[in-house]
């Protein structure tokens, strides 16, 4: 499934498929609307997921606004249940990938997979975030 814009499906598909673990992959916007998916069995499955990889998002953000020192920007947040994890990554401004994978997963090489992976297609999807000016 591919919305309007860039279609970055073929780098979902190759992180589907390099890793055995993972089930299925999406990009979304913060609005939970899917960008583009690979690996999901049911279309509504699409459409659910994105819509849990922005709440997941929507209640990490203020965790990360803590951090302010760090920059305060959201960099991975992770659900762990029986059976398998949930992953999100900020993609880009207001642009997530997220990430379904099954139990055995190596968390760290997916955990890096992802944030260089959602580099490359914020700069795709023409979503890197632009750096603001400040006023003085």
């Amino acid at each position: 499934m591919t919305q309007q814009g860039t279609d970055v499906s073929w780098a979902l598909r190759d992180l589907v498929e390099s890793i055995k673990e993972i089930s299925f992959a999406l990009v979304a916007s913060s609005d939970g609307k899917a960008i583009t998916s690979y690996g999901a069995d049911d279309p509504d499955d699409v459409d659910r997921f994105a819509a849990v990889v922005a709440g997941l998002q929507a209640l990490a953000q203020p965790v990360a606004g803590h951090f302010p020192k760090y920059g305060g920007q959201l960099r991975l947040a992770m659900i762990e249940v029986d059976g398998g994890h949930l992953f999100v990554v900020r993609a880009g401004v207001e642009t997530y990938l997220g990430v379904l994978a099954r139990e055995g997963l190596d968390q760290g090489l997916l955990g890096h997979q992802m944030r260089d992976l959602a580099r490359r297609m914020g700069e795709l999807l023409g979503t890197t975030p632009r750096l603001e000016e400040r006023t003085g």
